[in-house]
């Protein structure tokens, strides 16, 4: 090959290297010019990656074996517990193990955000068991009534303040959660003068916020006559003229349900008197119990059932089931029920609560 063609050769590959190394200086400078802000100064790139974890919680409360599932970000953190025989931890899944605090920490790069989680005996999971063992007289300590109080706060916060999903929890927390079964006590009086009875507070039908297990809640009764007793603390009763361990009446559960989920609805018992209008089945639309009526899927957990002189509140519902709170006859629990039990039972109607819940909050038909 002639000299002069392998000399243009190359100086057409020498021009194209350059022209690619001037190309690639050009998209160089692009890249790693100081950007600046509208005042004019350089902003510096961040060449370090900003980690920022994120989790929706900061204290749990778990029974033993419940187990609750965080929402947390970014995805790839690392979940560590500080204690593995109270706690547990798996890609955000904590599972309580045995009564203890624990620290639940989620990290990346030297990020680090953590959560604590206390784990309880003096509550159990949720479940139906009507032969539960009485609340004796004094059952817990004061530091013990007052942790119960906190679980029965942050059962009704996690399923929403001020919701019907809250009055669900309330109401769940005696009748499922609660070790103990709370008696039916026959009320001495009640908050409001109805029918020739006193003004009675706190027998009967405890309606102040948390569980009446402790002396320190005497402070928060008005008025108390044959007392006051704590629940199950032995009473005597006006309406059954003997001595009885305290507890609550029908219309006292629902009510203290529904007022430590937030809603100050009165108290002026249960039953349809058509001569008041403070009833509790007065609360909202009345749906009365046939099959047309409940093939309209209306009903609600959370809205009340009555018959006359009696209520109780709807807690769960599957297909094949409705699940009724009550307090009756011994005590508070749970009656489950078919549509054609139901139909053939001596409830009479649902009351519809969606007037006075306005939001539904974190329900759930089931626990």
């Amino acid at each position: 090959m002639p000299k002069q063609k392998k000399k243009y050769r190359l100086k057409k590959k020498v021009k194209i290297i350059v022209v690619l190394i001037f190309v690639v200086f050009l998209l160089g400078v692009c890249i790693f010019l100081p950007k600046r802000d509208a005042s004019g100064k350089i902003i510096l790139p961040n060449l370090i990656e900003n980690v920022v974890i994120t989790l929706n919680r900061e204290n749990i409360y778990l029974a033993r074996d419940e187990e609750i599932q965080v929402e947390f970000t970014p995805e790839d953190v690392i979940w560590s517990s500080s204690d593995e025989s109270i706690a547990t931890v798996e890609n955000g899944l904590i599972t309580g193990k045995n009564p203890g605090t624990a620290t639940i920490t989620a990290s990346k790069k030297k990020v680090e955000k953590s959560l604590t989680v206390t784990v309880t005996d003096l509550i159990t999971l949720p479940k139906i068991d009507n032969k539960k063992a009485y609340l004796k007289c004094e059952q817990y300590t004061e530091e013990e009534a007052k942790m119960l109080d906190t679980l029965l706060e942050y059962r009704i916060n996690e399923a929403g303040s001020n919701t019907r999903a809250g009055a669900v929890a309330a109401a769940r927390f005696l009748a499922l959660e609660f070790p103990y079964r709370i008696h039916y006590f026959y009320e001495n009086g009640r908050l409001i003068t109805a029918g020739g009875r006193s003004f009675v507070d706190g027998e009967g039908r405890y309606y102040h916020k948390g569980l009446y297990l402790s002396k320190d809640k005497y402070a928060d009764l008005a008025k108390s006559a044959y007392g006051p007793k704590m629940w199950g603390c032995s009473m005597y009763s006006k309406v059954t003229n003997r001595k009885s361990p305290n507890g609550l009446d029908c219309s006292g559960y629902v009510s203290w349900a529904l007022y430590n989920a937030g809603f100050d609805v009165g108290d002026g018992g249960a039953g349809i008197n058509l001569d008041r209008d403070t009833d509790l089945d007065d609360l909202g639309e009345k749906l009365k119990i046939t099959k047309d009526n409940l093939a309209l899927k209306k009903v609600k957990v959370g809205d009340l059932l009555s018959m006359y002189g009696h209520i109780g509140i709807l807690i769960g519902m599957d297909e094949d089931h409705y699940y009724i709170a009550e307090s009756l006859t011994n005590d508070i629990h749970v009656l489950t029920m078919t549509e054609s039990e139901l139909l053939k039972s001596d409830w009479l109607q649902f009351i519809l609560l969606d007037d006075v819940y306005k939001e539904d909050g974190n329900l759930t038909n089931m626990w």
